[in-house]
């Protein structure tokens, strides 16, 4: 006998899912500032089930708008924790997972939930704050489950009032110990490989996309990690577009196939010697969704940018004859621009060596920038010398925005940064040759095309040596058209 799910009357609410003992404190706290923003929660200690224990669980799932879990080791043995996300997940009720021990990752039926889901952090790590974590989980609710306009900005530092709010489990040791134990010959070369490479940004998987492309900040902030490099894909063999996202299909549901239909389409009679599917792949890639955060390039990115890098596997066919496409289009020398709504300067020290794993969409003048930062407000713009740029206009969707593209794990060094305005921090990046393929090249057992890709980063090396670090001030200045007062500026070369 088949059993209709009716959907109840009451109004939707987001459900606090977590195992009793470990982290009622900390799923406490977070329903009581969801509370306090005017977001509707159930939670069994606050709301009570009342009759039969599963006949209250049912309902609590049964109206709930979205499942907020916390994954710990209790809640992957809880009988219970795992029937109302089965359920949930039956019900297709969106699951939001917090992450809260540094010493457990989830696995068996737990990580098969929560593979590839946008997961919040509330890891007490080296004694940071999760204020931001909190507001981030508060946007999220807010725009993406209840539709509605934000109250809290974690994107602009400074903006919020401080929420009082940590994560009082100091579970944290645990790990700190299972390092000491470890054998001294392997954590004394995992050291020197940290030395060589002072502070390779990652960002970390619950940083929300702050509007368009060239503006998100997804990719600009981080945790200090050096990722494993991107590999696999490269085995793939060439199929056609509509082939290489049936593995997708799970992640976007059938809407996919509309837009990839579409970008065949327009992709008809391309340019710069591409096939039709290697064109469309850049187009697919460049389309914005009407959700924002259901498009494609904000899923991939988000993939790319994960410290599991199974989570990448499912994208292997389609990265095939995406990155095919754009290593075959020439590579640009030229500076680039980037921008985001908030200040990002504490993230970027001069001399440090950093990575960008996503395919970073960037405009080719600063102007362009500003039509989407606009020219006010709390902002961080950055200057970027490219020596591996892709011009994509012509297979581009919005072919007027002129974007370019930076390919993913692109390695940049920070040359300065300065403040012309006291809202206005500009960050001098140069793209420079990573110490190790961090992306393995498309063109798998092609000799020519290793050849030609191996002359490329011959030139890359020339191109870096020719560049000059001068002083960007005047130019930046130029560009932006503002009337600053060049005894304002500050610069960590003085």
């Amino acid at each position: 006998m088949t059993t209709t799910f009716s959907p109840s009357t009451k109004p939707k609410h987001i459900m606090i899912s977590y195992a009793w003992t470990e982290t009622q404190d900390l799923a406490y706290e977070v329903a009581e500032q969801l509370k306090n923003e005017n977001i509707p929660i159930w939670m069994d200690i606050r709301n009570g089930l009342g009759g039969h224990i599963n006949d209250g669980m049912a309902e609590a799932v049964e109206n709930s708008a979205a499942v907020c879990f916390f994954m710990t080791p209790k809640y992957q043995s809880s009988k219970s924790c795992r029937k109302e996300l089965e359920y949930a997940e039956k019900l297709e009720i969106p699951l939001i997972p917090c992450r809260c021990r540094v010493d457990f990752k989830p696995s068996g039926w737990l990580g098969i939930i929560s593979a590839g889901l946008l997961w919040y952090d509330f890891r007490d790590l080296s004694d940071k704050p999760v204020n931001n974590t909190m507001n981030k989980l508060i946007k999220y609710i807010q725009m993406n489950i209840f539709k509605t306009t934000p109250t809290v900005f974690p994107d602009l530092e400074g903006r919020t009032s401080p929420i009082i709010f940590r994560n009082r489990h100091q579970f944290r040791t645990i790990e700190k110990q299972s390092i000491t134990n470890q054998d001294e010959t392997t954590f004394s070369k995992m050291n020197q490989l940290n030395n060589e490479i002072s502070s390779l940004y990652n960002p970390d998987f619950n940083n929300e996309q702050n509007g368009h492309r060239f503006t998100s900040s997804d990719d600009l902030i981080g945790t200090k990690q050096m990722l494993m490099p991107l590999e696999g894909y490269e085995t793939e063999p060439i199929v056609s577009l509509e082939k290489s996202i049936e593995s997708l299909v799970d992640l976007f549901n059938d809407d996919i196939h509309r837009y990839v239909y579409i970008a065949k389409q327009n992709t008809r009679t391309p340019k710069d010697s591409l096939t039709s599917d290697e064109s469309a792949a850049i187009q697919l890639y460049s389309m914005q969704w009407p959700n924002i955060d259901d498009s494609l390039y904000i899923r991939l990115n988000r993939a790319l940018r994960g410290v599991n890098r199974q989570v990448i596997i499912p994208w292997f066919s389609y990265l095939k004859l995406f990155l095919t496409a754009l290593f075959k289009l020439l590579s640009c020398h030229k500076t680039i621009w980037r921008g985001v709504k908030g200040d990002l300067s504490n993230q970027y020290n001069k001399d440090q060596d950093i990575i960008w794993w996503g395919v970073s969409s960037c405009a080719i003048s600063v102007s362009v920038i500003e039509q989407f930062i606009g020219q006010t407000g709390t902002r961080t713009i950055f200057s970027i010398e490219a020596i591996n740029a892709k011009f994509i206009r012509e297979h581009a969707y919005f072919k007027e925005e002129d974007e370019i593209i930076l390919p993913p794990g692109t390695y940049l060094k920070v040359i300065d940064k300065i403040q012309p305005a006291r809202d206005l921090t500009i960050i001098h990046l140069k793209e420079i040759i990573p110490p190790f393929p961090l992306v393995a090249s498309p063109f798998n057992n092609d000799d020519n095309n290793q050849q030609e890709q191996s002359q490329t980063n011959s030139s890359y090396s020339n191109q870096q040596r020719e560049i000059r670090s001068e002083s960007i001030v005047k130019n930046i200045i130029n560009q932006l058209g503002q009337n600053i007062d060049e005894t304002q500026i500050t610069s960590e070369n003085k």
